[in-house]
């Protein structure tokens, strides 16, 4: 069974849950697994699973963004889907978060340029994840910039480090260049009260962490589960 796990996303100056980033599980019940091949999986089963599981989302819940890698990013398919997606779901906002993965084949910038037009003309807000990590580098951003809506800087991938101090640098510098281009700026990876305390000096719009909240089992419509669900699952 294929279900989405969502780790929620706060407004920085409430600390109020509003959205989820969404990751894909395998399994059932108690037993719920990281695939190992998300490749495996069609544009359509995500899309199915997409539309029967934001109906079941907290009214709280405005925002939901999803990961695809650059080779999905570029996939015709998967923007053509996606943005009949976009039109059935309504209320919730879909952002798509293009990953800092690198592809095993070369995209061409303009390959790359046309999906990201064809994802934000279609009100799809396009998320660079993880910038100044893997393949979202300076270059990528400056590609991208007309049609972005958020940087997203990943604490997590420049761990291990003695001190979160000694990563500033690299996060006041994108921060700086969010603000500039008026984007949008998340904050992630935040694992613990000394990282909240640290990170809380930079205004950034979302912050989103295990020490905030841990992803949470989201339930279907024709969830099997629904009449035992306590909704309190975490992974």
């Amino acid at each position: 069974m294929l279900r989405f796990w969502g780790q929620p996303q706060f407004y920085r100056k409430s600390l109020d849950p509003v959205g989820y980033e969404l990751f894909l599980r395998e399994g059932f019940t108690d037993n719920w697994n990281i695939p190992t091949d998300f490749g495996k999986f069609t544009v359509d089963q995500i899309s199915g699973l997409l539309i029967r599981t934001v109906p079941m989302l907290p009214k709280s819940i405005h925002n939901i963004s999803l990961n695809l890698d650059i080779d999905q990013f570029v996939d015709p398919e998967y923007q053509r889907v996606l943005l009949k997606v976009k039109r059935q779901i309504g209320h919730v906002r879909l952002a798509i978060e293009l990953t800092e993965h690198a592809s095993d084949t070369a995209i061409p910038n303009i390959q790359l340029l046309a999906s990201a037009r064809t994802f934000a003309h279609g009100h799809l807000h396009v998320i660079l994840d993880g910038v100044g990590s893997g393949e979202n580098q300076l270059d990528r951003v400056e590609l991208l910039n007309p049609f972005v809506h958020e940087y997203k800087f990943a604490v997590q991938n420049f761990r291990p480090h003695s001190n979160l101090k000694e990563i500033l640098p690299s996060l006041t510098f994108w921060h700086t260049l969010a603000h500039k281009n008026h984007k949008l700026f998340t904050i992630e990876g935040i694992e613990s009260k000394e990282d909240l305390l640290i990170l809380s000096d930079y205004q950034a719009d979302m912050l989103q962490g295990y020490d905030l909240g841990r992803p949470i089992y989201l339930p279907t419509l024709d969830d099997p589960m629904n009449d035992q669900l306590e909704f309190n699952y975490s992974f």
